[in-house]
């Protein structure tokens, strides 16, 4: 099922970390879109969550010390 949401984006310092953050988000499967904003420290995908979760995406970006989380 295809889902659109916003997720928190931590760890981000500059506008170059949203742009290395979206490009990875964007080379996982199930991921058909993502917007990543530094002055908002969110992210925005499309994405089908019977290919992908919050764990995986955010496990893609981890080793680069960013994290994803649901809004609270």
């Amino acid at each position: 099922m295809i889902e659109n949401k916003k997720f928190i984006v931590e760890g981000m310092h500059c506008g170059s970390c949203a742009i290395n953050i979206e490009m990875i988000l964007k080379a996982q499967e199930g991921v058909n879109s993502v917007s990543v904003s530094f002055d908002n420290k969110e992210a925005v995908m499309e994405y089908d969550n019977e290919k992908t979760d919050l764990s995986k995406l955010s496990g893609a970006i981890s080793p680069l010390g960013y994290t994803l989380r649901t809004p609270d």
